[in-house]
């Protein structure tokens, strides 16, 4: 079986080759500087807890790295990001009796400013409708809602923030456009994130998602994952989400998503919510936004969750870019539990890139 699958292997990789070798010629072994392109983006937050009347400083995000464009068909990235490079993952515990309980830990652990390999993709355009990429790639369950938001400095998207879905995974996307109103996109990936390897057994997750976009004021997008378990006792984690964003003129933006997790991190539990957030554009530079979500958790079948609790997140505030490609922020977010204590935060935020 073992070289019947090395054989399909080999005769597949020598398909793609031969296909590349065909359509592209046009690739030399000479680096031209004039097609590297530095990317640099940097988040930080300076924020005041008003309940314990405390203050702190971070940084949410740093990244490094270069994109380099061989030629108009091929082109590769490779980023490095700042954080907390260790991930717990999986935990048994084995009690006296000899009954394992299996335990999915999402949490980072290690230094905060570590450095690691965050993309490492390498993108081949085959024509005007389909694009394949593979390696370390940026996956696409909120990049939509995330790009339309505009503030991620300020706050993530909803998967993101609640969820700790990871951005980034190991795998293979395919996006397809069927016309101009309408894109498709599939992937295959690890499931975990970059920082940690595949599982002993294979497991994968799968994910599709479809853009329907009739006019340049209406944009949508649904999306569903399916992350297989390597433990076969564990659950097998879903997750849909639906997006609508609306731009009834040049100066303001509506959007609305949302997001069901049947099985979160591959437990009994269920999760779900929606967001709204709205910006209005006052001046060419200064936008004021508001943002609610509201989040809950069915936790009937267990109580053993990596997920914040019931509850609603309020955001708003000024955002402005003195400068292209420089912005700061000056917001207020709360969180009010449905039944813990409630959490109140002045922060200013900013993002510089080049």
């Amino acid at each position: 079986m073992k070289q019947l699958n090395t054989l399909i292997i080999i005769l597949v990789t020598n398909l793609f080759f031969s296909t590349i070798k065909a359509q592209d010629t046009t690739l030399t072994n000479t680096l031209n500087f004039k097609q590297l392109k530095p990317i640099v983006q940097i988040f930080g937050t300076a924020s005041y807890d008003t309940e314990n009347k405390r203050y702190d400083y971070n940084f949410g995000r740093a990244h490094l790295g270069l994109q380099y464009q061989y030629n108009e068909r091929w082109s590769a990235k490779i980023i490095i990001d700042r954080g907390r490079a260790t991930s717990v993952g999986e935990i048994s515990i084995t009690d006296s009796t000899g009954h394992t309980l299996d335990i999915q830990n999402s949490s980072k652990e290690g230094s905060y400013y570590t450095m690691f390999l965050k993309f490492a993709s390498l993108q081949w355009k085959v024509n005007d409708r389909l694009s394949l990429e593979a390696g370390a790639i940026l996956q696409n369950h909120y990049i939509t809602q995330e790009r339309f938001w505009g503030l991620r400095y300020v706050a993530q998207t909803f998967q993101d923030l609640y969820w700790k879905i990871p951005s980034s995974d190991l795998g293979f996307i395919a996006f397809y456009n069927v016309n101009k109103a309408i894109s498709l996109d599939a992937s295959i990936t690890n499931g975990e994130g970059v920082r940690v390897q595949q599982d002993a057994t294979g497991k994968v997750k799968f994910a599709g998602g479809l853009n329907i976009n009739p006019t340049s004021i209406l944009q949508s997008r649904f999306y569903y994952h399916n992350r297989q378990a390597s433990d076969e006792k564990l659950n097998t984690e879903h997750m849909y989400a639906a997006f609508i964003g609306l731009r009834p003129s040049s100066k303001l933006r509506v959007g609305s998503e949302f997001n069901y997790m049947k099985h979160l991190n591959y437990s009994g539990m269920d999760s779900y919510g929606y967001s709204i957030y709205s910006s209005y554009q006052l001046t060419d530079k200064t936008a004021y936004f508001i943002r609610f979500d509201r989040l809950l958790n069915d936790t009937k079948h267990t109580e053993n969750t990596n997920t914040q609790g019931d509850g609603n997140s309020i955001m708003g505030g000024i955002a402005h870019a003195p400068v292209k490609k420089i912005n700061i922020s000056l917001n207020y977010q709360g969180w009010i539990s449905d039944h813990h204590n409630n959490q109140n935060n002045i922060l200013l935020s900013m993002e510089y890139k080049f």
